[in-house]
């Protein structure tokens, strides 16, 4: 029998050279590349017109939203382009890579599960969470456990990915 490569967007809001989200999210990219059978589409939103979104998406077997936090939630532009999919987003699951403030993110996390809870998608329990000082000049990670962190996510979402798409292959979401 052969496996298919899960396809899994990651969804970024700017690539722009110099900045802590780009690094992370590179490093992120790095690991999907590294982990077995997974298909890279990385959508950097200050590029991709949000109407291309919907279209990647219902592609995808999987999405993780690399998204900053800004006072305790996620950036107006993150939610406007995930409220732009809407149906694509159903039965699919979603991790989160979130950097920034005291909690390293987190708190942005926390809040895109409530998002993606009325989207009917299957939020992944492990999240990444980073701060400036978690990552060298370089971009990579200060700690060497957390490559073993975002495999472990990287993981979970395989296994839902790989269950919910043969659901949805089988019998439609209901609506």
């Amino acid at each position: 029998m052969t496996v298919h490569p899960l396809r899994l967007v990651v969804l970024t809001r700017n690539l722009e050279d110099g900045r802590f989200g780009t690094a992370v999210t590179r490093w992120f990219a790095r690991e999907v590349e590294r982990a077995e059978g997974f298909k890279l589409d990385l959508v950097d939103l200050s590029v991709v017109p949000v109407a291309e979104l919907p279209e990647r998406i219902e592609d995808a077997d999987a999405a993780v939203i690399v998204t900053a936090e800004y006072n305790h939630a996620y950036p107006g532009d993150v939610k406007t382009a995930i409220d732009a999919v809407r149906r694509p987003w159903y039965a699919k699951p979603v991790g989160f890579v979130a950097y920034g403030g005291r909690s390293g993110g987190l708190r942005a996390a926390e809040a895109l599960r409530l998002v993606f809870g009325e989207l009917h998608a299957v939020t992944i329990r492990d999240s990444l969470g980073f701060r400036e000082e978690d990552f060298t000049a370089s971009g990579e990670p200060v700690d060497a456990s957390t490559p073993r962190a975002a495999g472990a996510m990287l993981r979970q979402l395989a296994w839902w990915a790989r269950c919910l798409r043969d659901a949805r292959a089988d019998t439609p979401y209901p609506e």
